[in-house]
């Protein structure tokens, strides 16, 4: 053992205490700040605040809570998860493999499922580059990621779409492809498309889709908690986040809202505005800056989700949150699935056991590579590091 935990044991024990102050002075401030909300001033300071954190957006107010709605007589949930199998960095093939794992779930008086695998290699130059002509960008990394997000939400709309309704369609994380936002314009119109192409589909043929966000690190909410309690507006002037942390190292300021503890909007949801099992929270727009680049009507709305094991955060198009007969079906459709697996949706558990690319099958597929290349004269040489790890000699 080489951590000596004994010379750093008396500095957590003063670092946990001192935490814990803090902690309890900030929860009750946030208690305050939500007890005392006054959401016609809210809407006033967020209008014209400068700040550099996501801000939700209220559709119909910050507070509220929906219980879940009567459990549908039947319906068809769809739901999709993928697996990316990257080539050996030492390896001179150039490929990848998505593996799709497709689970249909029918209830009612004709009870059924559907489950299956895909598994698609992708070798060519278009499915290895992207180009405007000037610049050659490699599909891997962040960029395979979206590819994955397309090839998932493609699949489950074209099935969902042939099924008679009604029908939900399930996926793993966000509606909100994220990373864009810092991609060049050709890489934003080349995951984009497809994937706005098949959220349309989904609208015209009215299936409802949400994408499920178990233990979800967001904030949007909170941040608003934080602009609530900002000394900035009595004082006559805007929220201005930049202007007020600058003032920390010009004149040693503190913000109003550092006594907010630095918690996420699942804490807030769960132990202040304190959801229980089955009930959700009101409806909100996000703000990300990729979703100017969406329909207006799939734009992505969120909400937090009580689902009897933790609270979630639930993503949606702006079409769904304005039906309320979708927005209940959706709803309660997934609490009856996390109910039959333990809080997390058992359509999408078991899309994700389908997906998923385990070590011993990835190195199988190494093992059948260098096989493969080896019949033709070709011995793939690895580097010292890398044979390292394969073997201990201590």
């Amino acid at each position: 053992m080489t951590l000596d935990v004994a010379a750093i044991a008396e500095e957590l024990r003063r670092l946990a205490a001192e935490t814990a102050s803090w902690e309890h002075a900030g929860w009750s401030a946030l208690h305050a700040a939500v007890r005392d909300l006054d959401e016609t001033d809210l809407r006033q300071r967020l209008r014209t605040a400068k700040t550099s954190w996501l801000l939700a957006r209220a559709i119909q107010g910050y507070r509220g809570v929906s219980p879940c709605p009567p459990q549908p007589e039947r319906y068809t949930v769809v739901a999709t998860d993928g697996s990316v199998l990257n080539p050996d960095r030492h390896s001179p093939l150039r490929y990848y493999v998505i593996n799709l794992g497709t689970v249909v779930l029918a209830y009612g008086d004709a009870p059924q499922a559907r489950m299956e695998s895909r598994a698609r290699l992708y070798a060519g130059e278009e499915d290895l580059y992207l180009s405007d002509l000037s610049r050659r960008v490699p599909i891997s990394g962040t960029v395979l990621g979206f590819k994955r997000a397309v090839e998932e939400l493609r699949q489950a709309a074209e099935l969902a779409c042939s099924l008679d309704p009604p029908v939900v369609v399930l996926q793993d994380g966000t509606l909100i492809l994220w990373g864009l936002e810092s991609q060049p314009e050709f890489v934003v119109n080349w995951a984009l498309g497809p994937f706005l192409e098949a959220l349309a589909a989904l609208r015209d043929a009215r299936v409802p889709v949400a994408g499920f966000i178990s233990y979800p690190g967001s904030s949007d909410v909170m941040n608003v908690m934080r602009v609530s309690v900002c000394d900035y507006p009595p004082r006559g002037m805007p929220v201005n986040c930049d202007h007020c942390r600058a003032r920390i190292r010009t004149e040693g300021h503190r913000p109003a809202c550092d006594i907010l503890p630095d918690v996420t909007d699942r804490v807030l949801f769960e132990q202040v505005f304190k959801l229980t099992p089955g009930e959700r929270s009101p409806v909100y727009a996000s703000a990300s800056t990729i979703l100017e680049r969406y329909p207006e009507a799939d734009r992505i709305n969120f909400f937090y989700l009580h689902t009897g094991a933790e609270v979630a955060r639930v993503e949606i198009p702006t079409w769904v949150s304005r039906d309320r007969a979708m927005l209940d079906l959706l709803h309660a459709a997934i609490i009856d699935q996390c109910s039959r697996a333990r809080g997390y949706p058992l359509a999408l558990q078991e899309a994700h056991e389908l997906a998923v690319i385990r070590a011993e099958e990835r190195r199988e597929v190494e093992i059948l590579v260098d096989r493969m290349l080896a019949e033709h004269g070709v011995v793939l040489r690895r580097s010292a590091k890398e044979r390292s790890k394969r073997g201990r000699y201590v």
